[in-house]
This record gives C-alpha cells, sequence and structure tokens, in this order.
C-alpha cells in the first residue's frame, strides 16, 4: 500500500506587490501552529518589506549559505517562539533565488519535500516575478493560494498570474483568496467577476477560499513587526483565517 503524503505544500502568491501576500502567509502559519499543526514557513521571496521585517527577525546569512550548499536545510531552520513555527528565511533586501541556477532550484525542492516530512504543513511565501524557480515551487505545491484586491487593476494582474499557474501547475488545488474587501459581500462579487473571466478564457474555475476585510490594525502591526494574529486575535480577519486553516487541514491525517 502506497502510504499517504503526510504533509502539505501551500504556496500563497499574488498578480502584484502589495496586496498583503507575506502578511497573509505569515498569520496562516500562526494559526495553523494554534491548530497543533507542525509548520515549516519557506520565504521564497525577498525584499524589504519579506517575512524577516515583518516579524523583526535577526540579520542572518543561513539563506545565502543554504544556496551557496554551504549549510544544509536543517542547520538554515530557524525556531520562531512567537508564532510557534520554524522558518527559513531570506534577510537581504534582494531575492536570491531570482538569479539562482534552475537546476539548483530543483534539487532545493526536491530536498525541501524530503526535508520536510516531519512537518504537518508547509507554507511557502512566493515572489510575484514570474522567475523559473517560482514556478518550480508552485508545481511542486499541493494547494496555490492567490490573493488579490477588489478593483481592476488587481484583478486583472491576477488574471494574468492565474492563466500561467494553471498552465505549470495543473494538479495543484487553485484556491483564491480575496483581500481588502470593504465587505464580505464586495468580496465575494469580485470573485464571481473574477471566476467568470477565468472560466470564458481558460476554461478553469478555481475556489473561493476566503474574504478578508480592509483594517488598518494589519498595516499597523506589520510597521510594529508583531503578528496580527496575536496583536488582533478577535478580528473577523483571524477568524476568516481560522476557517481558510481548517478548511485546508480537513482530512490531513485520514
Amino acid at each position: 500500500m502506497i502510504q499517504k503524503q503526510k504533509n502539505k505544500f501551500i504556496a500563497v502568491c499574488s498578480g502584484s506587490k502589495g496586496i498583503g501576500k507575506t502578511w497573509f502567509a505569515s498569520t496562516l502559519c500562526h494559526i495553523l501552529a494554534g491548530m497543533h499543526q507542525k509548520v515549516l514557513f519557506f520565504d521564497a521571496d525577498g525584499g524589504n518589506e519579506n517575512v524577516a521585517f515583518q516579524l523583526d527577525l535577526k540579520k542572518s546569512d543561513l539563506f545565502l549559505k543554504l544556496l551557496k550548499n554551504s549549510v544544509t536545510l536543517n542547520n538554515a531552520v530557524t525556531s520562531y517562539p512567537k508564532g510557534h513555527f520554524d522558518l527559513i528565511y531570506n534577510f537581504s533586501t534582494e531575492n536570491p533565488l531570482d538569479f539562482y541556477p534552475i537546476g539548483r532550484g530543483q534539487i532545493l525542492a526536491s530536498d525541501l519535500k524530503n526535508f520536510a516530512i516531519n512537518y504537518d504543513d508547509v507554507v511557502i511565501d512566493c515572489s510575484e516575478n514570474n522567475s523559473k524557480i517560482k514556478n518550480i515551487f508552485l508545481s511542486s505545491s499541493d494547494c496555490i493560494i492567490m490573493l488579490f484586491s477588489p478593483g481592476l487593476k488587481s484583478q486583472t494582474e491576477a488574471y494574468t498570474e492565474l492563466e500561467h499557474i494553471h498552465k505549470i501547475a495543473p494538479r495543484s488545488e487553485i484556491y483564491i483568496v480575496v483581500n481588502r474587501a470593504l465587505s464580505y459581500n464586495e468580496g465575494e462579487q469580485s470573485f464571481k467577476t473574477f471566476c467568470k473571466a477565468s472560466e470564458e478564457y481558460i476554461g478553469f474555475s478555481p475556489k473561493l477560499l476566503g474574504v478578508l476585510l480592509q483594517d488598518g490594525a494589519v498595516r499597523e502591526s506589520i510597521l510594529n513587526k508583531t503578528l496580527f494574529s496575536s496583536r488582533y486575535p478577535d478580528s473577523p480577519n483571524i477568524k476568516e483565517i481560522f476557517r481558510i486553516a481548517s478548511q485546508l487541514t480537513a482530512g490531513e491525517k485520514e
């Protein structure tokens, strides 16, 4: 009998910058960990607004050493006690994966699969750039969560991204999270418009995973370098992400 893979690889992406991808990914990790899941957060996105900034992580060159084969994945892991999950993160202002050889990227993704066997969930924060390395992480993930915000520009960019993802990761489950909606109704209507275009031009219907509301407290928590789920545990957005996490983990341990 073939043993069912224990863990789930969850890639988080968006069609453009500033949609809230890294905030959502780190919050999802914290909530999954609170559900007694063993979680690894892999930072495949770099830049000034990456996870190192948002979570106030210490300066580290472990990620660069990992890419240079100076350390193993096991030695590149950092524990994040505040969130009760582990990380492999990039501290530099640029994303070194954008310049990483494709062959090495394939080996890294394969090694990550083998290394993460003792984790329940691996959340990958993907870059917005359409690099070949990003494609490897997307195509090797069990499910892909794409964020966009209401509005024509965000939806247009998300549509282009979805068309690309559907081609390179045909076996992955693809979900949509509408972020920064004024109301749940606006989020659902934005998804319906988006889905209609997807069905008509791609012949594919993504699934709506959740709707997150505009909330100034999100930006405030990022600027204060604290987990939103710790600072505002009663926020409607936290309740929604908890529902999303519950849906993602349903049946994992059956």
